[in-house]
């Protein structure tokens, strides 16, 4: 059983026994005793028997909650229950003067009232509750998602993208649709990466898939695919505009003034795109396997047919 909570309480407790204290004092004083033949042995073990289990009630409730306005609610409607029942399981046992009679009059009192504030306190957990579950669930999402994404760039992962690829194949095939698949490539990665290190190397992959999504639309999907590839799954889109999409990818990584560590000179870096229309007809290895052959035959144009600083976009599409 775990008591940690019981620290926060302590004024609750001491109130509760100065309450208790006082109820007891207060009736032994002013009640008279009654004889034994007088007592209802049943009814004094029933009340006996509520009487405690309304304290082991506030007991389970400090133990189990911090402090706050829900705690403090309960604390109250609960000892106002039990001031009710202790009254009533000691009126098995005295009676009172015309003078005290007003004890008897109360004793019904305090608990409708405490049922009346743990009613209010219930709902006010029940928003708690309801406010905790949706954190946990957005946590609980945030982990979940963060065990697909890359570590280094903060996108879904290779092994997302191509859980996410067999479904846009088998939607495909069902509902007769293509989709689009583009493939992006940092030029000289490894080079870059030789020159001036991992670390770097990981930082310019994160700015450069900032840059990727903030020229994606929402309904797009970014992954990390192998070192310096990424895969951009686009459902009901036309090859024209994923092609439209890549330049101005291409443009806004070209323009990127990437800067190392202390140096003011920028280093501006280019990529390669080509995009590939899928009908939902191959499996999805043989879909990867076409896209990094277009990737190849882009590469192989733009070496035959360009500079190297040139920013140049695949026109080919599948």
């Amino acid at each position: 059983m775990n008591l940690s909570f019981l620290k926060f309480h302590r004024h609750l407790f001491l109130i509760l026994l100065l309450v208790i204290t006082s109820i007891v004092a207060i009736t032994t004083h002013l009640g008279t005793l009654k004889e034994a033949s007088e007592l209802d042995w049943f009814d004094a073990v029933g009340e006996a028997g509520i009487t405690l289990v309304t304290l082991v009630w506030i007991f389970f409730i400090l133990i189990s909650r911090p402090s706050g306005k829900v705690t403090n609610l309960l604390f109250v409607g609960l000892t106002l229950t039990h001031v009710s029942m202790l009254l009533d399981f000691i009126d098995e046992f005295y009676f009172y003067t015309s003078d005290s009679a007003w004890l008897g009059t109360i004793e019904s009192l305090p608990a409708p009232v405490g049922m009346i504030i743990m009613s209010v306190a219930l709902y006010w957990w029940h928003q708690e509750q309801m406010s905790i579950n949706a954190q946990l669930r957005n946590t609980e999402r945030y982990y979940r998602d963060h065990s697909l994404t890359d570590f280094v760039t903060g996108l879904y992962s290779a092994k997302y993208m191509k859980n996410q690829l067999q479904r846009e194949i088998i939607n495909a095939g069902i509902h007769q649709q293509s989709f689009v698949m583009m493939l992006i490539d940092i030029r000289k990665f490894d080079s870059f990466n030789r020159k001036y290190g991992d670390q770097q190397g990981d930082t310019l992959l994160r700015e450069t898939a900032q840059l990727i999504l903030m020229n994606l639309r929402d309904e797009d999907l970014a992954c990390r695919y192998a070192s310096d590839r990424f895969i951009i799954l686009m459902p009901n889109t036309s090859v024209q505009t994923a092609q439209t999409v890549a330049t101005h990818i291409e443009q806004a990584i070209a323009n990127l003034a990437f800067k190392i560590g202390n140096s003011a000179a920028a280093q501006y870096q280019h990529v390669t795109s080509c995009v590939m229309e899928c009908n939902g007809e191959d499996e999805y290895l043989n879909v990867l396997d076409k896209l990094n052959d277009r990737m190849l035959a882009t590469k192989h144009d733009i070496n035959n047919q360009a500079s190297p600083n040139q920013l140049i976009h695949s026109k080919d599409v599948a």
